[in-house]
């Protein structure tokens, strides 16, 4: 299994990168918690403006969207 890269990019402009071999599980946490502990970081989850994954041998980035919470 590979590991792919997560940026996670904040409201005013601050970003943290993330290398995960679970990024489904990486992702369905950002969506469904309110705070999210990624490799010693807190992240709330609502400070998410959006976030891009790349996958290795892909060669370019994939951006996703996180749906606004209900």
């Amino acid at each position: 299994m590979s590991e792919t890269s997560i940026t996670i990019h904040f409201v005013g402009g601050e970003a943290l990168n993330i290398i995960s071999d679970d990024v489904s599980g990486v992702i369905s946490r950002l969506k469904s918690e309110e705070w999210v502990e990624l490799n010693e970081h807190q992240v709330q989850t609502s400070n998410i403006s959006f976030f891009t994954v790349y996958e290795s041998g892909f060669g370019k980035n994939s951006e996703k969207q996180l749906p606004s919470k209900s």
